[in-house]
């Protein structure tokens, strides 16, 4: 079964989100998708308070791809992203799930 994993980011500092944007789309998905997914695409999350929202959505064609993208290349791309984009300034969760259906 394939695999998503979720990372989402909410901007404690709206003005960088743009730039975020810009580098996600530029260089991030395909640095993953590089590293092991199959795909990947960003989803700018609905809200009424005015907080960029988005969520980066990978899709692994099973668990174990996505084990060795965690353990071999996960931390490299994340250290990336921080040293652009401090942690003081963006927050992230994750998460991942066994996709059950596609259409």
């Amino acid at each position: 079964m394939p695999i998503l994993y979720e990372v989402n980011a909410e901007f404690v500092d709206p003005t960088i989100a743009d730039d975020w944007v810009r580098w996600i789309l530029t260089a991030h998905l395909a640095d993953v998708v590089k590293a092991g997914a199959s795909g990947g695409r960003l989803v700018r999350v609905d809200g009424e308070d005015g907080v960029p929202r988005f969520s980066v959505q990978y899709e692994f064609a099973t668990r174990g791809g996505l084990e060795t993208y965690l353990r071999d290349h996960a931390g490299r791309l994340r250290n990336e992203g921080t040293s652009r984009f401090p942690l003081d300034k963006v927050q992230y969760s994750r998460r991942t799930g066994e996709i059950l259906a596609l259409q």
